[in-house]
């Protein structure tokens, strides 16, 4: 009976980390839109974690610095498996886009452009296929909410369609091909503040005295973020400085009010950060040992992964501080080479980024030896893997720790209406980075969008119609788009 459940185990197991490995080479679009797609595969496919626990590390990963989707792996491999099954989780999400970032990186004076093209227009396939799971997510989303109470619907409703018309700016302008910045354009992570402000601070009770000063708040930032005032930053800055502190506040009130913190013991959790230092001194210390800016490059490597907040695109922005301007890498491998490799292939921005910086950077050290390249490429890598995860299971101790506060339970409530709201803007993200793609191969928009539009309408009929699984959606997203991105080059 032992043998076969851990014959059962490993089968599980197996399959978790197969299907998190297939996540990582078919994430486009990265960070939050791959939610539904991990949620898809790993707790409605494979039932490994519950809804809830999968919620909770979105939460978590949500207000940590970092890679986004690997902390969500990170999460689920620690609940499902323990540490090791952390680390594993960790790596077969982030592996295959910095794999992938270094070869092409490698390769890219040999590889004949042909192989270049089909990459991107493949790209534009699996990007519909990904906002046909964004789609669901908000649709289940309603469909929990409405199946719990018309009013509790009715808000999610609100929290949804909010959330979506305060971040999708950018997203419209790009459709459209406008030029300017939008009238409204908060980022993903403005929101999740927003958010997490109202709730830690009204704890959902909106009478008079907390819509004014809550909903003032938010009104005044907005604005300030809007439209161009005298003393912006100033004004920005005090805003967020009044939320920040009735936010603690309002949690210091829930301790107060709801008792005591749950006791929980440090020990697992430095075990976890302990399996996170020799996984990185295992796989940096041939690196390391070869000097020259390798230990300054991982130092930086780590500070700019546990500040970057706001998703891939603010990560680059990070990057850019933290290397280009201090001269480890040079701006025109930077913004010529690794830049446009990042946004077009799967795969975490962070991982790929600094995986690909630390090839750059060995394999200008070593006066072009390809070896020493991939050696600090995986330096890199192991760094933006160790502090994304170590700093998740820090603030997952912390939140453990906190858990049965009524302002958390709050947030976890709320989670998926908002995160549903950030994913319509992402779905129509991908719809403009498609376009983008598509004008760069050659084609009109209409073409670009008219693929988009066939891929995801067929991924929405073997979904919902079909009732067809995720491989399948993959495979028929692939071969579709070969074909219509090719014969839509024959006739341009």
């Amino acid at each position: 009976m032992k043998e076969k459940e851990n014959k059962k185990s490993f089968k599980s197991e197996f399959g978790m980390m197969l299907a998190l490995l297939k996540i990582g080479f078919i994430g486009f679009g990265g960070g939050s839109a791959l939610i539904p797609v991990i949620e898809k595969e790993v707790v409605e496919e494979r039932g490994l974690v519950t809804e809830e626990e999968f919620d909770k590390d979105v939460l978590v990963a949500s207000i940590t610095p970092g890679a986004l989707p690997m902390e969500i792996s990170t999460g689920l491999g620690k609940r499902a498996y323990g540490v090791g099954g952390m680390i594993a989780s960790a790596l077969m999400l982030a592996f295959p886009g910095a794999l992938i970032t270094v070869a092409m990186l490698v390769a890219m004076s040999r590889l004949h452009s042909g192989i270049l093209t089909q990459i991107e227009i493949l790209s534009i396939g699996i990007s519909a296929f990904i906002a046909c799971l964004l789609t669901e997510y908000s649709r289940k989303t309603l469909a929990e909410a409405r199946a719990e109470s018309k009013g509790r619907w009715k808000r999610a409703v609100v929290i949804l369609a909010g959330v979506f018309l305060l971040t999708c700016g950018k997203a419209i302008y790009g459709i459209l091909g406008l030029e300017g910045t939008p009238l409204v354009h908060l980022s993903t992570l403005q929101v999740l503040g927003v958010s997490m402000f109202g709730i830690l601070y009204t704890h959902c009770k909106f009478n008079p005295k907390n819509l004014a000063i809550s909903g003032g708040l938010i009104l005044g930032y907005i604005a300030c973020l809007s439209f161009g005032f005298p003393y912006e930053q100033y004004i920005c800055n005090g805003l967020k400085f009044a939320m920040i502190i009735l936010a603690v506040w309002g949690l210091v009130r829930s301790i107060l009010e709801d008792g005591q913190k749950k006791k929980v013991s440090p020990k697992k959790m430095l075990q976890e950060e302990a399996a996170w230092i020799r996984f990185f001194v295992a796989l940096s210390v041939p690196a390391i040992l070869y000097g020259g800016n390798v230990p300054e490059f991982l130092g930086q490597g780590f500070l700019s992964s546990i500040l970057s907040f706001g998703g891939g695109d603010a990560y680059l922005s990070v990057a850019d501080g933290m290397f280009v301007n201090s001269g480890i890498i040079e701006k025109a491998d930077f913004y010529g080479h690794l830049v446009p490799l990042v946004n077009l292939l799967p795969g975490s921005i962070l991982c790929k980024t600094l995986s690909g910086i630390g090839y750059l950077l060995g394999f200008e050290m070593s006066s072009g030896n390809i070896l020493t390249g991939c050696l600090v490429a995986l330096a890199g890598f192991a760094c933006s893997v160790m502090a994304s995860g170590g700093v998740f299971c820090l603030v997952a101790y912390i939140y453990e720790c906190f858990e049965s506060l009524r302002v958390f339970r709050l947030l976890s409530r709320w989670i998926r209406p908002i995160i549903a709201g950030t994913l319509l803007t992402v779905m129509l993200s991908l719809f403009a980075q498609n376009i983008s793609t598509g004008t760069k191969l050659g084609l009109q928009v209409f073409a670009s969008l008219g693929i988009t539009a066939v891929i995801y309408g067929m991924n929405l009929v073997l979904l919902y119609v079909l009732k067809k699984k995720n491989g399948m959606l993959i495979f028929c997203s692939i071969a579709a788009t070969l074909i219509l991105g090719n014969v839509a080059l024959m006739l341009v």
